[in-house]
């Protein structure tokens, strides 16, 4: 969609008012110790628009981290698979960039060869509205990802705002976002100028990043370096098998099942959880554990999303929004791992 909007600060705020009238807002809202957590929004000065990061993405309402899959009637020996939860009239506001791409990338997850049903509906349901970062995130490398910090999808997000000094640029990115916002009553069309103004605020984010990652090559050295010493180092040393980096990281897509059966044993129920490869017994098969060691499940983390997934989806798995490291315990940084084996490969190359 090529037509941009120019839409005042405070006309935002009216235009929101009118959307909870016939819509379910999901935005971000600061809550306390400073956290911003994104979450059904009731009124617009609720609205938390000017934040870094959360802990949780924003894929918890297309991906839900517990749900039902089949509900069993075992008295009559029937079945029926569970709808999937409400998405019809939703609106998920204020997406970072990282965040959009990331639910991109589990697109190719839910929506490739095989299609989950329930993903699909809420995907297909649930409207997105995109605020590119006028700054870096602390931990935050998404410009090396090329993920943000302003967006780069050419599809598969509904609309695109920008926040200038006094107003915000509105750019629709679907047939669904466009009919929203052509029925914003206090709109002007974007000029020469407005989009100017936008590439500038894009360089001023772009120059504010202190994260980095060379990531030209970096598929083909990580998977030529399996055995590198950083990986059972930082295990041994740092890391707890604790999981947050995987609970937290926008783009991880495994589950577990679980099938509870009533006291009665009349009815049974299928659901699925959020799972992790860095949990010991999530490798765990008949006739042993094939990742026992936190060396092997750290090591797998980092080449999944940085190597594997290339192969796999044509795309990185890690979308730079920085949240494993600033949500591990002890600090362990993603990206540091890569540069040292990059750095270790630059020295054995000078020799």
């Amino acid at each position: 969609m090529d037509t941009g909007y120019v839409l005042s600060k405070r006309n935002l705020s009216s235009w929101l008012d009118s959307l909870t009238r016939n819509f379910v807002i999901l935005g971000p809202a600061l809550k306390k110790k400073g956290q911003v957590v994104f979450e059904r929004i009731h009124h617009t000065k609720d609205l938390h628009l000017d934040y870094c990061s959360t802990m949780a993405s924003p894929r918890k309402f297309i991906y839900p981290p517990r749900n039902e899959l089949i509900k069993t009637d075992l008295e009559n020996n029937q079945c029926h698979a569970v709808l999937s939860p409400e998405g019809r009239n939703h609106i998920i506001f204020g997406i970072h960039p990282c965040d959009m791409h990331a639910i991109s990338v589990l697109d190719k997850t839910f929506l490739g060869d095989f299609k989950d049903s329930q993903y699909a509906e809420l995907r297909k349901e649930i409207i997105t509205v995109v605020l590119n970062c006028n700054r870096a995130c602390d931990k935050g490398f998404c410009a090396s990802m090329g993920t943000g910090p302003f967006l780069k999808l050419a599809e598969g997000y509904d609309i695109q705002l920008t926040m200038k000094q006094k107003d915000y640029l509105v750019e629709s990115g679907s047939e669904k976002g466009k009919t929203l916002v052509e029925e914003i009553s206090s709109l002007r069309s974007a000029t020469k100028k407005d989009f100017t103004q936008k590439l500038k605020l894009e360089k001023e984010a772009r120059d504010s990043f202190t994260e980095y990652l060379e990531t030209e090559g970096l598929p083909e050295l990580l998977m030529s370096n399996l055995d590198h010493h950083v990986y059972k180092q930082t295990a041994d040393a740092t890391c707890l098998g604790c999981t947050n980096c995987t609970m937290v990281c926008p783009t991880c897509f495994c589950y577990n099942m679980e099938e509870n059966t009533s006291f009665d044993l009349k009815t049974s129920v299928r659901k699925r959880h959020w799972d992790s490869c860095q949990e010991l017994n999530f490798a765990k098969v008949s006739g042993g554990n094939f990742r026992s060691s936190r060396e092997a499940r750290l090591r797998q983390f980092v080449t999944h999303k940085l190597a594997t997934w290339i192969e796999q989806y044509g795309c990185f798995g890690c979308v730079g929004c920085g949240r494993c490291m600033t949500w591990c315990p002890t600090g362990i940084d993603l990206t540091e791992i890569a540069k040292q084996i990059q750095e270790d490969h630059k020295r054995e190359k000078a020799r």
